[in-house]
C-alpha cells in the first residue's frame, strides 16, 4: 500500500510539472523557506516537532518541496520517551487565498527508550498526512491527518496533528 501511495504522489507531482507553462528555467525567486511547528498534548503523551522546509512555488496555487524534521515525545504511562528525525516530500494546493490543502509523505527514524526496563528500540515510521489550514499572510494554521496511522508504533499521540506553518 505504501508503494501505491508513493507512486500516486509521484504521478500527481509529475502531472503538476507537465501542466506548467514552459519557462526559461528554474527561478530562485519562486523558492520559499520556512517550516512547521507541531505540538500534541494528551493525558498520556506530550510531543513536539520542528520541521524546517523549502518549497518551490510553481504558481499562486501550487507548491511542492521537502522538509526535514526533528521531534521528541514523552509517554507518561509507559515511562518512555523517544527522539525522532526524518524527511518528507510536501505538496501544497491553495484553491483560494485563505485555504491551504496539503499532502505530505514522511519517513521518520525513531529511537525510543523505556526507562523502567533500560531498553532501547529503534524503528522507522512512515506517515502520509493530508491537511487543511487557514492562511493569514505567510502563516497557515491547520490540522493534518495521518492516513497510515499505526497505533502499535504510536509515534504520535493520535492520527490528528494540529500545526502552524510559516513560509517566506
Amino acid at each position: 500500500m505504501i508503494k501505491k501511495l508513493s507512486f500516486l504522489l509521484f504521478v500527481v507531482g509529475a502531472s503538476v510539472f507537465a501542466q506548467q507553462k514552459k519557462s526559461n528555467s528554474f527561478s530562485w525567486d519562486q523558492m520559499r523557506y520556512g517550516g512547521r511547528l507541531s505540538l500534541e498534548l494528551s493525558s498520556d503523551v506530550t510531543s513536539f516537532t520542528i520541521a524546517p522546509a523549502a518549497i518551490y512555488q510553481f504558481n499562486p496555487k501550487i507548491a511542492a518541496g521537502a522538509t526535514i524534521s526533528f521531534g521528541y515525545a514523552d509517554f507518561k504511562n509507559l515511562d518512555s520517551h523517544l527522539y525522532n528525525y526524518g524527511a518528507s516530500i510536501l505538496g501544497i494546493y491553495t484553491p483560494i487565498r485563505q485555504i491551504q490543502l496539503s499532502a505530505e509523505l514522511e519517513q521518520v527514524f525513531v529511537n525510543q527508550r523505556y526507562d523502567r526496563f533500560f531498553e532501547d528500540y529503534n524503528y522507522n515510521y512512515q506517515a502520509l498526512f493530508l491537511g487543511a489550514g487557514y492562511v493569514i499572510g505567510n502563516v497557515a494554521i491547520g490540522l493534518r491527518y495521518d492516513v497510515l496511522y499505526n497505533e502499535d508504533k504510536n509515534l504520535y499521540a493520535s492520527p490528528y496533528a494540529p500545526y502552524i506553518q510559516v513560509f517566506f
